[in-house]
């Protein structure tokens, strides 16, 4: 039995590095420490698997929040030309990057695209 595919880590979220293998990680740990501490280790292993998700759930909920109001700031700026939303995306995409550790690439490159769009209407 080939347990690679089994243990491979699905693919990434769009927006946020995937925990899949903390979690296993933690769910390994539960069951190897089921036993010696008579099931209290394992219960708190799961409960830190049940934190990782819900952790992981409130990241990715806040990151698309935060892209959905930068694309509407960016569609706004086009319609109205006020800089204030250039402004709006250009600070919202750095503090994306600077507080968030777990985003993953294809975020990074989305912000990256959305300051140079700044950048160039700034700059004009």
């Amino acid at each position: 039995m080939d347990l690679k595919p089994i243990l491979k880590a699905p693919p990434e979220q769009r927006y946020i590095k995937n925990s899949s293998m903390l979690v296993t990680g933690l769910f390994i740990i539960a069951g190897v420490l089921y036993y010696p501490t008579q099931g209290y280790g394992a219960v708190i292993a799961l409960a830190l698997a049940l934190f990782v998700l819900l952790g992981q759930k409130l990241l990715i909920a806040q990151t698309k929040r935060y892209f959905a109001e930068m694309y509407a700031a960016k569609q706004q700026f086009e319609q109205s030309g006020n800089l204030d939303y250039l402004e709006f995306i250009r600070l919202r995409g750095t503090q994306m990057l600077s507080d968030n550790k777990v985003l993953a690439d294809s975020a990074k490159t989305e912000i990256q695209t959305l300051l140079a769009f700044v950048h160039k209407h700034k700059g004009a």
